[in-house]
């Protein structure tokens, strides 16, 4: 059984992102795990006993609301789906958004997050430090930020790399997965400078279709082009359903996410973006 984490904030957008879960993995025998995390208040009194307890009231009351918010989201979730292979928990959590995410993930043996990502684009809302990205940088779990527009028909996936990875391990099992139960196609992009020379491309490119197996990959390379525009242009022109990243010590979705907005992936680039960390491979 598969198990997936859901945060939410009680948004429009968030509840579509469980929606999109929801319909992602509708053939799958699946756990969900609907979290909310209220994060602690700017400053609490330290004296005073009427002072404690007022603190303390306000707090008792966040929780209660907050877990308000959790029961009417499982109740929506309910009439949304009636999925027999679907079971749900809530899970009210406080502290940081990203230390509670990471922590249940760790501690629950998550497969996967997916969180709703406001706006035209995971990477562009990622380059003004959103929820989403804090947690792409913190989690070894793979993530999926949904933008608001996102549609579960997917026909074909990107998966951007640079072959620097020599283990895939069992990493890649969830992308063989969807790409599978969608019949979708997996277009391999690789993003070079002129300058820049792979070698052993072909060994390379042999082990991922072993990881994949039995997945029939197309590969693209697009050269004297940054990473960025290059991504970005090979998704639009493609018009790619689903966007796949690795990131490798940080460094690759830093690379996208923390240049000036005119330089990063971001206009109207609007598809569900999974990345999966090297750390868990």
């Amino acid at each position: 059984m598969k198990t997936i984490l859901l945060p939410t904030d009680f948004s429009e957008n968030s509840w579509r992102a469980i929606q999109y879960a929801l319909q992602l993995f509708k053939s799958n025998d699946c756990k969900f795990y609907i979290m909310h995390v209220f994060e602690p208040q700017a400053s609490a009194p330290s004296t005073g006993i009427t002072s404690k307890r007022a603190y303390q009231a306000i707090h008792d009351s966040r929780a209660k609301s907050s877990q308000e918010g959790l029961d009417k989201i499982l109740q929506q979730v309910q009439d949304y789906s009636n999925n027999p292979k679907h079971t749900f928990e809530t899970k009210l959590a406080y502290g940081s958004l990203t230390n509670s995410v990471q922590g249940f993930a760790d501690n629950n043996d998550i497969d996967l997050v997916v969180v709703g990502n406001k706006g035209a684009s995971a990477i562009q809302k990622a380059t003004f430090g959103s929820n989403a990205a804090q947690l792409i940088l913190k989690l070894t779990c793979p993530i999926i930020a949904v933008p608001e527009s996102a549609t579960t028909n997917i026909n074909e996936i990107g998966f951007a790399t640079d072959y620097s990875i020599d283990d895939y391990g069992e990493g890649l099992n969830l992308l063989r997965e969807i790409t599978l139960s969608n019949k979708a196609r997996l277009a391999v992009v690789n993003v070079v400078n002129n300058s820049e020379y792979i070698t052993d491309l072909n060994a390379k490119r042999e082990m991922l279709e072993q990881v994949l197996k039995p997945l029939t990959l197309e590969y693209y390379t697009l050269t004297d082009v940054p990473v960025e525009q290059g991504i970005h242009v090979f998704t639009e022109s493609r018009k790619l359903d689903m966007l796949v990243l690795i990131t490798k010590k940080r460094s690759f979705f830093e690379k996208l996410t923390t240049r000036s907005h005119s330089k990063a992936i971001s206009h109207n680039l609007d598809v569900p973006l999974i990345v999966f960390d090297q750390r868990s491979f």
